[in-house]
């Protein structure tokens, strides 16, 4: 129990790496001297880290442990944070940002340490309550965020993810156990570098679309580069011996199944925690903005993190009793009733925060129903890999869907000044498409879990 109760820190401050600068980007871009659509790569750069770090501390995990990897992760993180904090260059600061990415594979590897540590019977419920945690470091950072900026500075956020971070270290240290188990493998460093390379490619071309022009030379060109190096990415992982990505984890039932849902809740479930803090933060004069602080900005949120919370308790004491596709299906339609809340009304508080806490709840379902089937049916010595390729799609899709909505945002124009409405409305619409699709696709998981409590 008490090593549960240390990895569901690990979960929590995986939660607080992620929403922690969320609802500060307009206040980091001026902190950093520069602009918000500049100041997005935090998020970006953080998230394509994030993406080759997962697969590759997820192999050394099974290599040489997770709990050591586990340590890793979280010092690198600490560094990050560090470098960050005392920086005033938003290069040096995205710079931090991109080792702080290495921090996301504390998703993951708590996942596995928990497979090995925990009996099987208790399982899914300490999958729950480490998913759970991190929903709970959700709503802290949400709040925090704004405590840390309007009391103190910008780079207060920074300075307290390095001492939360070092003191998780520590206790994490004394009090987690390593597994015994171990994998003989080799890391496809390789394929990490071209998968980096073609994603960071893909991700800026379709952030820059608007700006350099759909049809001007570069965007084509990193569209075809980006094209080219994914494709070398799957030749790579399909001659080396030890592959990056266990492609076969990609395409054999039920981790094709799991990998495409993954993909399609990656893309659509996140896009209205980036958008809603935009409307919030926009001045009144806009028409839809609220022109709330950084506080307020986060308390609009705040449902979103709880609804996690609650939608991961729910599922982790209920997927064996109704299995995975009844939870996604539940999640898809909660999910889709909240986008479409939002595209008939957007412009009040109220009309903000009760649906992004119906997407949270949607989110703890679906995670809860996706990551038992993955957990469930990887021999021992392959859990860290098939997280790993889990969570790669899945974080693969949320980049693409944040780039594609502000791309949509964008793309409407100005009126007054201000971003246009049809924009956010625009981007709510992708995410009812997305939600929709999961929904479908849900009818591909299994009924129920592969083992009954």
């Amino acid at each position: 129990m008490g090593a549960v109760v240390v990895l569901s820190l690990g979960a929590l401050d995986f939660g607080l790496e992620q929403t922690l600068i969320i609802p500060a980007l307009p206040s980091l871009a001026e902190h950093y001297g520069t602009t918000v659509a500049t100041a997005g790569w935090l998020a970006t750069g953080f998230l394509l880290s994030g993406i080759v770090a997962v697969p590759v501390f997820g192999r050394l995990g099974d290599l040489y442990g997770k709990r050591r990897l586990l340590l890793i992760a979280l010092g690198s993180f600490v560094v990050g944070s560090l470098l960050c904090a005392v920086s005033h260059s938003i290069h040096l600061a995205i710079a931090g940002r991109i080792m702080q990415g290495l921090g996301t594979a504390v998703g993951p590897l708590t996942y596995g340490l928990a497979r090995d540590t925990v009996p099987p019977q208790l399982l899914t419920r300490a999958v729950g309550a480490v998913v759970g945690a991190s929903s709970g470091g959700s709503v802290l950072g949400f709040v925090l965020s704004g405590l840390l900026v309007d009391h103190f500075s910008p780079s207060a956020i920074f300075w307290f993810l390095v001492a939360f971070s070092a003191v998780l270290v520590v206790v994490l240290y004394a009090l987690v156990p390593e597994t015994s188990v171990r994998a003989k493998v080799s890391v496809d460093y390789v394929g990490a570098v071209v998968l980096g390379l073609g994603l960071f490619a893909l991700l800026l071309a379709i952030s820059k679309g608007n700006n350099w022009g759909w049809r001007s030379g570069a965007i084509v060109g990193l569209f075809a580069g980006a094209a080219a190096l994914l494709v070398l990415f799957v030749v790579v992982e399909r001659r080396v011996r030890q592959p990056l990505l266990d492609l076969a984890l990609v395409v054999a039932k039920p981790f094709s199944n799991a990998n495409v849902c993954s993909f399609v809740f990656g893309y659509s479930f996140f896009i209205a925690v980036f958008v809603v803090p935009v409307i919030a933060g926009s001045p009144e004069e806009s028409g839809y903005g609220l022109g709330l602080s950084v506080t307020q900005i986060g308390l609009v949120l705040v449902p979103s993190g709880l609804g996690s919370l609650l939608g991961a308790w729910i599922g982790g004491r209920t997927v064996d009793r109704f299995g995975p596709r009844a939870l996604i299906a539940a999640g898809s339609v909660i999910g889709l009733g909240s986008y479409l809340s939002l595209i008939a009304a957007h412009t009040s508080w109220h009309a903000l925060s009760i649906p992004t806490g119906g997407l949270g709840v949607a989110i703890g379902l679906v995670l809860t129903g996706i990551y038992p089937v993955v957990i469930r049916s990887s021999d021992t010595d392959k859990t860290g890999i098939a997280l790993a390729v889990t969570v790669v799609v899945r974080n693969t899709a949320v980049s693409v869907g944040l780039a594609a909505a502000f791309a949509i945002i964008e793309a409407a124009g100005l009126v007054g000044g201000f971003p246009a409405d049809a924009g956010f409305t625009g981007a709510f619409v992708m995410g009812a498409v997305g939600t929709t699709a999961a929904l479908v696709l849900s009818t591909v998981m299994p009924g129920r879990s592969p083992v009954s409590a």
